[in-house]
């Protein structure tokens, strides 16, 4: 969809909209037209004819949604398994993915291929367990087209095994030979250290950050254009990073968005704005959002030291419009992942206050001391999703298009 369409059906946000469209420099006029993607004759999405489709791990008919596609991140599901055994027992461990997730509920699953994640690649070769792992969750019924990583761009290590670096093609060139086709990328800050003894940075000094950001991943653009892979920047809230939508919008434009996307967070960008500006920055960056990551969020102050910070909540006790969200997402096109993060805190079972925002492997101590089971777990994993089922339902979305 043309952004410019999108904001007509919002006119009604009137100079508030005005004002974002000036900060881009788009005036009313015509938006540029973006470079189209080059398809990559060398890259084929079916399986080798010669193998058993039985005993394939390359890439499968996990093709995109044409709907909201509700994820599981791994990261909340570290617990079926040690550490070691994801290392040691990739396949086997995928099984239990797999099996996890849609016992909770969910039918698609991004798996963690980063530091601390199930596909560490600073302890194991995603050569050899990144195939094995999507082999075993796909062996359940489960869908999984999507991972999570350390890439930056091509040129910067996203991770060190043995005092070797791994660089970003080294990674995606085994995700897309087995399927993966969206990946979580991203992570720049703005320089905001005084120069010369002045403060920065302020008006253009902001863009030509900006610009120097989009040239950094330029030949990253070009890596995913020749796999058929896109890269989706996930919108965090508070700090220095890009993040205000804007100007990601901004470091995008001379983009394809089937290159280099956005992974639009809800809870994050509430946070940022959480009266209008939220709506204004959905319906801008539709065109780019090609994932959304689904948490409930609360602004609070510190009483003692005026601080102000975030607070994540179970879904529907924060401050997300969610009927609202999944409608505009309907309104303006989007299919895709809508990834649930658990991020808030919890009552253990001996009373012990938890944030689910941390990697539990099965040995953790909060399982070892039964603060925490998988029982509990999976229940509690349950209630969000409910929640954005219903949500989504209410916003006008058919079943149907709901997996």
């Amino acid at each position: 969809m043309d952004r410019r369409n999108f904001l007509a059906d919002g006119s009604r946000l009137g100079g508030t909209l005005a004002a974002l469209l000036l900060m881009q420099g788009c005036g009313g006029g015509d938006e540029p037209a973006r470079p189209g993607p080059s398809p990559d004759p060398g890259t084929d999405p079916g399986t080798d004819p010669g193998t058993d489709p039985g005993d394939t791990v390359g890439p499968r008919p996990d093709v995109a949604p044409d709907g909201l596609a509700f994820t599981m991140f791994s990261r909340h599901l570290q617990w079926v398994s040690t550490q070691a055994e994801a290392d040691t027992k990739p396949f086997e461990v995928g099984v239990k993915l797999g099996e996890k997730a849609q016992e909770i509920g969910y039918r698609w699953v991004d798996l963690t291929v980063r530091s601390t994640g199930h596909v560490d690649p600073t302890r194991v070769d995603p050569a050899v367990n990144l195939p094995l792992m999507l082999k075993g969750i796909r062996s359940t019924g489960a869908r999984c087209r999507h991972m999570t990583c350390n890439i930056v761009d091509t040129t910067t290590a996203a991770n060190t095994r043995n005092g070797v670096p791994v660089m970003a093609e080294d990674i995606l060139r085994v995700a897309n030979d087995n399927g993966i086709a969206l990946y979580r990328w991203g992570g720049f800050s703005y320089d905001v250290a005084a120069r010369d003894g002045q403060a920065q940075p302020f008006g253009r000094q902001l863009k030509q950050q900006l610009d120097a950001f989009a040239e950094r991943v330029v030949a990253l653009a070009a890596l995913n254009r020749r796999l058929g892979m896109t890269a989706v920047y996930h919108t965090f809230s508070g700090g220095n990073n890009a993040r205000s939508v804007w100007d990601l919008v901004y470091m995008l434009e001379r983009f394809d968005a089937s290159e280099l996307a956005l992974n639009f967070d809800i809870g994050h960008m509430v946070v940022e704005s959480p009266l209008s500006a939220w709506r204004t920055n959905v319906r801008y960056a539709m065109p780019d959002i090609k994932s959304v990551g689904l948490k409930d969020s609360l602004v609070q102050r510190n009483a003692g030291t005026g601080a102000v910070s975030s607070a994540w909540t179970a879904a529907g006790q924060g401050m997300v419009q969610w009927r609202e969200f999944f409608q505009l997402l309907l309104q303006g096109g989007y299919t895709g992942p809508a990834e649930a993060q658990y991020e808030y805190s919890v009552t253990g079972l001996n009373n012990q206050s938890v944030s689910l925002n941390t990697t539990f492997w099965s040995d953790h101590a909060q399982l070892a001391s039964g603060n925490l089971t998988p029982a509990f777990l999976t229940e509690e994993l349950r209630k969000d999703l409910a929640v954005y089922r219903q949500a989504a339902l209410d916003a006008g979305w058919p079943a149907i298009r709901l997996s």
